[in-house]
């Protein structure tokens, strides 16, 4: 009988491991990687992402086990990745269905790369094993500059912009490394030596030529371009008249833009020499025999030269106290006005310092810290009922101030009522508040909605109350999450009046 239990503990002990993580040691993901697709590079591809995800999603502390085990991960899916791209690239004038599910193959996949090594970033400094992944910072913080980088680029496939996040992830980590003398040293990557400093650059550039609407291959030629510059100009601390024509703000989210006239040195800025590089550019389109559209590389100098997309963000300095509801629960009250308010919202005085074309910046008390996202309504003056919704981007102490930069969502939110009226829908006729950002004329934008994240689902339909109309609403992509609450996009289908007012 003792033999018979012996037995059946054995047996449990073995479907644990079988069913337990792969990727649980370096041996256990060697195993898991033969047993990848051989006959597809899409299947394998494929799995391979799947198991990213997995990876991701165990959400293990960092290790140096768990580092090698991702750099298996790593050494397999590269070359997989690789060939999708050049299937995807290859392919853009056929295969359009295909197109689409290869290009999303790709970006899943340095996506979940990024966030990996940003996660291992994160613990080498902060985790428990921190002691063991110090010597490896290097490593960890060019992969997590290159795949975050290579994200972005990606979006640019899709003619779109890259979301400001992704911004202020590339400054975050270059600062990190450039505080602890790293941001030089020499990591091999794929065969390639690199360094946080050039792959901090290489992204700058793709942001300065902003290649949205350029086909794939032309995008990834500019890539090719950029990589195969040895001369690269690197981020410098202290601006040189006549040598630095180009500038990046550590605390923004954005790209690089051409320097101002007149700016004055400062501790988030860093400076880029490009002449040499534009008028490379400018020397690959010379030959005489170059095609009547073979310019390309002119173009893209063009571009560099002229920063880009032209940035209109000069701060103006206003002083002035503002009342401010941060939180949703405060801005919804605020935005009921004062007139019909039950309870009144929470308001806290801050001191306005500066303002630009796309938000406000505020100087408050050294010990108030805001989260990235955190939303809050301002107004001069609360009684007029007149308010802006602005998100916070930004903090950074300077002189004992915390200085906080927002951006601003809408000059004319509103609070309005939402409700499902579909047949079987959860929450048929349950109301709930959100608030309504409507554009104006003069921003390059779309409506957008904040809802709940509880009453969110892509493509469903809602009733939308403002005043005496209802509108009929179908839900688009999330735009932003803002803690419980998601910014998402919108179309209006319909509008109808409220029978009550009707009749």
């Amino acid at each position: 009988m003792t033999d018979f239990f012996e037995m059946l503990g054995n047996i449990a002990r073995r479907r644990k491991v079988e069913t337990g993580s792969p990727f649980a040691s370096v041996k256990a993901v060697e195993k898991w990687l033969k047993s990848l697709p051989s006959d597809s590079d899409y299947d394998a591809h494929h799995a391979l992402v799947e198991g990213m995800e997995r990876f991701n999603a165990e959400n293990e502390v960092a290790t140096l086990g768990r580092m090698q085990a991702l750099l298996k991960l790593e050494a397999v899916g590269l070359p997989l990745q690789y060939r999708v791209v050049d299937q995807y690239v290859r392919n853009q004038a056929t295969f359009r269905l295909a197109r689409q599910a290869l290009w999303r193959e790709t970006w899943v996949f340095w996506s979940l790369q990024a966030d990996a090594w940003l996660g291992m970033l994160k613990q080498a400094y902060r985790g428990p094993h921190s002691d063991e992944l110090k010597p490896f910072v290097a490593d960890m913080a060019v992969r997590a500059l290159r795949y975050a980088g290579l994200v972005m680029r990606w979006d640019y496939h899709q003619a779109r912009n890259p979301a400001a996040s992704g911004w202020c992830r590339l400054h975050k980590v270059y600062r990190l490394v450039e505080r602890d003398g790293l941001a030089q040293n020499e990591v091999v990557f794929n065969s390639r030596a690199t360094h946080c400093a050039r792959e901090y650059s290489l992204a700058m550039l793709m942001g300065l030529v902003q290649p949205v609407g350029y086909r794939a291959q032309e995008i990834e030629a500019i890539a090719q371009i950029f990589e195969g510059y040895a001369a690269l100009a690197l981020p410098e601390k202290v601006p040189l008249e006549g040598v630095h024509t180009h500038m990046v703000d550590l605390s923004q989210d954005e790209s690089a833009y051409v320097v101002e006239i007149g700016r004055e040195q400062g501790r988030r800025l860093r400076y880029f020499a490009l002449r040499p590089l534009i008028e490379h550019l400018k020397t690959l389109d010379s030959s005489p025999d170059a095609e009547s559209d073979q310019f390309f590389t002119r173009q893209i100098a063009s571009l560099i030269e002229r920063g880009g997309i032209r940035r209109n963000r000069q701060r103006t300095h206003r002083f002035g106290r503002v009342w401010v509801a941060a939180g949703m629960a405060n801005i919804l009250a605020a935005l009921l006005g004062p007139a019909a308010a039950k309870s009144h919202p929470v308001l806290e005085p801050w001191m306005l310092r500066d303002e630009s074309t796309d938000g406000l910046g505020f100087a408050l008390p050294e010990d108030q810290v805001l989260p990235h996202g955190r939303l809050v309504a301002v107004s001069w003056d609360p009684s007029e009922n007149v308010w802006q919704l602005l998100a916070t981007r930004w903090n950074r102490e300077e002189d004992g101030q915390n200085l906080v930069g927002t951006q601003r969502l809408s000059r004319h939110p509103k609070r309005v009522e939402v409700y499902s009226d579909e047949p079987g829908a959860d929450g048929v006729g349950e109301k709930v508040w959100a608030v309504y950002l409507p554009m104006t004329h003069t921003e390059q934008s779309v409506s957008n909605l904040l809802i709940p994240q509880s009453h969110y689902k892509l493509g469903a339909s809602l009733m939308l109350r403002e005043d005496d109309a209802i509108y009929r609403l179908r839900l688009g992509e999330v735009q932003e999450s803002h803690e419980e609450w998601l910014r998402v996009s919108m179309d209006v289908v319909g509008r109808e009046q409220e029978l009550a007012v009707a009749a």
